[in-house]
């Protein structure tokens, strides 16, 4: 049997040693070079809309180098932001954690909701356009409320836009809501404001006899007696008043005459007796209007023209500004005369 000498058995120790080492580094080269070439890429798109009950992870992969053996989703989707998803992939037995990002989105905008598409209102009259509003939701934000001013960069809000110098005239108007959620996605929508003339108030029905006029000169002073009315917006009523701070209703007429120099009767009855009779079509600043019902004049008021009148109404509302036509269609009273001081 051949054995080896000294040199040749170390010599053949080496060669193993070696060969053993090459192995070795081309079995690390090799398993490096699966694991580098593991690998993932996503889709440009990987966002998930807010709320998304269930999604497919594949379905954000545009290729894939290995199987994926796990997954470690981390993904709220109810909170809007990135998200990190931990990929371990195998491959030759090789395996790697790759982690990828997606981003949950809020894309779904506003929802609003009006009570009416036409809103009908008589000019004149006060009305707040939130009224028609319903509801405004968001599927993130939950209801959003009213804003009055906002800016370029505000979010989380909605309010009307029109055309503010014709608003209140008669015809239809369009007002646009917008809304808009803090991830800024907006949503628009319009209703028509109608604004109608209030009805003429009819003509007086008198009473009594007497000639009512149509060509009479308005009163010299009815200008003042007009300012000095609208001074006294806001006073108190009081029944048997007759100024300086409280009145009723025929205390009022007289006071305001009072403080132009000309003297009126004190009750409503005897103020309706008061001048000259004249048609309400002829009605200028300054003249007392006569009201009531069943065939007596309970109510007195000074027209300040543009169909409207000032009057001391009840302890409730004090001294305020009326519409003739409203008035006459809101009360159980009616227009029964004008009467104008000369």
């Amino acid at each position: 049997m051949k054995s080896f000498d000294g040199p040749s058995k170390g010599r053949f120790v080496y060669l193993m040693f070696l060969s053993l080492l090459l192995f070795y580094t081309c079995f690390v080269y090799h398993n490096y070079v699966v694991y580098n070439s593991i690998n993932v890429v996503v889709k440009k798109n990987t966002s998930i809309e807010y709320g998304s009950a269930n999604y497919d992870i594949n379905e954000f992969i545009k290729t894939i180098e290995g199987e994926i053996v796990s997954i470690q989703d981390n993904v709220d989707t109810n909170v809007v932001g990135e998200h990190e998803v931990l990929l371990t992939v195998k491959k030759e037995n090789i395996t790697k954690e790759v982690p990828i990002v997606l981003t949950v989105v809020d894309t779904v905008a506003p929802e609003i909701e009006v009570k009416e598409d036409k809103v009908t209102i008589t000019s004149g009259d006060d009305y707040d356009l939130t009224s028609n509003i319903e509801a405004v939701r968001d599927t993130v934000d939950g209801d959003i409320s009213y804003v009055g001013e906002v800016g370029e960069d505000s979010v989380l809000y909605y309010n009307f836009d029109y055309d503010t110098n014709t608003i209140d005239d008669v015809g239809e108007h369009e007002v646009k809501v917008t809304a808009k959620d803090k991830n800024g996605n907006e949503t628009v929508h319009s209703f028509v404001l109608e604004v109608v003339a209030p009805p003429p108030p009819p003509e007086p029905v008198y009473s009594f006899r007497q000639t009512v006029y149509n060509d009479l000169p308005a009163n010299a002073s009815g200008n003042d007696i007009v300012s000095i009315a609208y001074s006294l917006i806001g006073s108190a009523y009081a029944s048997g008043a007759n100024g300086p701070y409280s009145f009723d209703c025929s205390g009022f007429v007289q006071y305001v005459y009072s403080r132009v120099g000309i003297s009126v009767s004190r009750s409503s009855y005897t103020q309706a007796y008061d001048g000259v009779a004249v048609s309400y079509e002829s009605a200028q600043p300054g003249d007392i209007l006569n009201w009531g019902h069943g065939g007596s004049v309970t109510h007195s008021a000074l027209y300040v023209g543009n169909g409207q009148m000032i009057h001391a109404t009840n302890p409730r509302q004090g001294v305020v500004l009326s519409n003739v036509a409203a008035w006459d269609n809101g009360s159980i009273d009616n227009l029964m005369g004008v009467r104008r001081i000369q």
